[in-house]
């Protein structure tokens, strides 16, 4: 879904986490949908690519996940042309990985606890700058 900036404000953004851990995933949701939100969670990168029709308006991965880790998600959407605005956390950032999540696009690595006034406004910023790219 494309949101012209001005409907930003207007419009509960629809955000996606992919995240292994239960409690921190439902725990986000929960969050972010007392705070406006529309908020969908998955428990890994496989459950997202076979559930999710459409992504939202902004996706959030967990950075290391079994099986598929959240780059490697990114990787697999931006090869498909999906260029939702992502944002990766996690507990143990690997600089190493840099080149890559830049290839990825992504908007913001987070490192865990992410503070949830920080978190929104990354959100906010991931979707306006992309709305305004449109």
């Amino acid at each position: 879904m494309v949101l012209a900036q001005a409907e930003i404000a207007s419009v509960p953004l629809i955000v996606d986490i992919v995240e292994d851990d239960d409690a921190v995933r439902d725990s986000m949701c929960e969050l972010l949908e007392a705070y406006g939100y529309v908020a969908r969670g998955y428990p890994s990168a496989a459950h997202f690519l076979k559930r999710a029709d459409a992504p939202g308006n902004c996706l959030i991965v967990d950075l290391h996940m079994p099986e598929m880790t959240g780059l490697e998600l990114l990787e697999t959407l931006r090869a498909q042309d999906v260029r939702v605005p992502a944002l990766i956390v996690t507990a143990r950032p690997d600089s190493s990985l840099q080149p890559r999540i830049e290839r990825a696009q992504v908007v913001k690595l987070l490192q865990k606890p992410v503070e949830v006034d920080q978190l929104c406004g990354w959100i906010e910023r991931a979707c306006l700058n992309h709305a305004t790219r449109q």
